[in-house]
């Protein structure tokens, strides 16, 4: 009889420039390892695909084989479905969820690499007896709905979301992790979803063999989910909560108005329950649905779903406006600078400039100089020098990321940012101690910027790495990934590059190239009056060049517009 400590990889295992430190989870697909990565010198969580009633260790117990040929079609099944789904999440960049930076095919398996997400879990977080308070919740709420419309648009669903699938991470931003969608896809195939799913979270058609995922699916467990920090209590399994109703008996799992001395707004319960509703077709279908309840004081246009009150309202009930319940003054400030922080989290998602980018950039010009009133400045203009206090941000939690994603592939070390002879006992006292290597390691990062026409003694000027630094830029610029996520961003390249050449034209061009783009997305949230998205890619801008003219104008527009 095989052990499951036998499937398990030893640490000290070798994958590529990865490097095994310990297990965390083992499930019956797949099973999750801490590593050390020695090419970026950072820590990463690692899933290796291992149906353990399919698999084998072979080839010394590194290699993976079905282990009979019986298994052969339900593995190779599994490891496609694990592949596609993996490959689709490093297509995926977004500040609230945890990157998947490579996906690795090797031994006859599959691993797929993420970022070792700092952070608490809500189900930690919301154990009695704390509580957390509407707004609170709003912000995990628009944050994570952020994040699955970024999914869903990928033709993706999550399939797992629970309160220990979202994390709080240092900054207090919630992380999506965790992606259930293929080994779901492998478990139905093997008749075995009901080991799989969390009771409660998982919706009832997930349940259904010819279960086919969609966003609302995804929607109820959310909803289960936030039940869950409202109340302190697992949500009721939906089988009896279809049971209850179909007998004419109240729904077991109705959201109390007030708990733990706090009150929520009638939109608030609302939304909740409407994603709550146990039928597919009767839940929101789309984030926009939710968010455009949550702004409103009224329902859904009429002709299309509306979500009933936790009091099971009639059609004629539903149809009123609903009040809105105030906060109060010390509330309302901290959710606005909340919502301000969240509601710009769709731009860094968006596909890169094409032809209607290049179409818009023309319409929106005679907009922005009526704004700013500069006329002869166009929106890309040429570069000027710049310090690096310049183009200096509050990033002080911001980790070294790797120059381009194809450096992380299965080959040994680089010499420019892996010395060869680091003792392996320094790798085990960063991983013991929570620390990030970039304080024990000699590497160039905008954390360590230096002063203006001051040097590092022994820094050579590395031709090859200003290269790499700028192509990683220029892919993340593609991408519309500007200032975020922290770990992948333009400004984070042309930083990088800065530090070892002060004045490359290239990463000046290239900050001025971030900051039009900005003011291009400013002018079209102002016309649009969507002022507070104005506000955060304003905020964004500055960052970058906190002294541009043109910046400084439209600040002084935007704020003569709240008053």
């Amino acid at each position: 009889m095989t052990h499951l400590h036998d499937q398990i990889l030893p640490t000290g295992t070798q994958l590529g420039v990865y490097e095994i430190k310990g297990v965390l989870k083992v499930g019956a697909f797949d099973i999750t390892y801490h590593a050390w990565n020695h090419h970026l010198k950072e820590r990463v969580d690692i899933q290796e695909f291992f149906p353990h009633e399919l698999a084998v260790r072979t080839n010394g117990g590194l290699g993976v084989e079905p282990k009979s040929p019986n298994d052969k079609e339900n593995f190779e099944y599994g490891l496609k479905t694990f592949v596609d789904h993996a490959e689709l999440l490093t297509q995926i960049e977004h500040p609230n969820i945890v990157a998947v930076e490579n996906v690795l095919q090797l031994n006859g398996t599959a691993y797929l690499v993420r970022v070792h997400p700092e952070g608490a879990s809500l189900s930690k977080v919301a154990q009695p007896p704390a509580s957390l308070g509407e707004t609170e919740l709003r912000f995990i709420l628009t944050s994570i709905l952020s994040a699955l419309q970024r999914v869903h648009e990928a033709k993706l669903i999550h399939g797992g979301i629970q309160p220990a699938a979202i994390l709080l991470g240092k900054n207090g931003e919630p992380l999506l992790t965790d992606f259930a969608a293929a080994r779901l896809a492998m478990a139905g195939r093997m008749l075995q979803l009901d080991t799989e799913l969390a009771m409660g979270y998982a919706p009832a058609e997930q349940y259904e063999q010819r279960y086919e995922p969609g966003p609302a699916s995804d929607f109820y467990a959310l909803g289960a989910t936030l039940y869950y920090c409202m109340t302190h209590h697992q949500p009721v399994a939906p089988h009896d909560r279809i049971i209850a109703i179909s007998k004419g008996e109240p729904d077991p799992m109705i959201l109390p108005a007030e708990s733990a001395g706090t009150a929520y707004s009638a939109e608030w319960l609302k939304a909740i329950d409407w994603m709550l509703r146990p039928n597919y077709s009767d839940r929101p279908q789309s984030t926009d649905e939710i968010l455009s309840l949550l702004k409103s004081s009224s329902q859904p246009e009429e002709g299309k779903s509306t979500p009933s009150s936790s009091q099971q309202k009639t059609t004629s009930d539903e149809k009123k406006s609903v009040p809105v319940t105030g906060f109060s003054v010390g509330v309302g400030v901290m959710f606005g600078i909340i919502a301000l922080i969240s509601v710009g989290l769709w731009f860094g998602e968006k596909t890169a400039e094409s032809l209607e980018d290049q179409q818009e950039r023309v319409a929106t010009q005679s907009a922005l100089e009526q704004d700013t009133g500069i006329s002869d400045q166009p929106l890309v203009t040429p570069a000027t020098p710049a310090t690096p206090e310049d183009t200096s941000i509050a990033m002080a939690n911001t980790e070294p990321s790797q120059p381009t994603a194809e450096l992380m592939v299965d080959s040994a070390p680089s010499p420019a940012s892996s010395p060869a002879n680091q003792p392996a006992a320094e790798e085990d006292a960063v991983m013991a101690t929570d620390q990030e290597s970039s304080k024990e390691q000699p590497v160039i990062t905008p954390e360590t910027s230096l002063p203006q026409h001051q040097t590092a003694p022994d820094k050579t000027f590395d031709e090859g790495l200003i290269e790499s630094h700028l192509a990683a830029a220029e892919k993340a610029m593609r991408a519309v990934r500007f200032t975020t996520p922290q770990r992948d961003n333009a400004f984070k390249y042309y930083q990088m590059v800065l530090e070892i050449d002060p004045d490359n034209t290239e990463a000046h061009a290239g900050l001025q190239r971030i900051v039009d783009r900005y003011i291009q997305f400013i002018t079209k949230a102002r016309l649009d009056g969507r002022l507070d998205e104005a506000k955060l890619y304003l905020q964004r801008a500055e960052s970058v060049l906190p002294d541009d003219a043109r910046l400084l104008k439209i600040r002084t527009k935007l704020m003569g517009a709240d008053e």
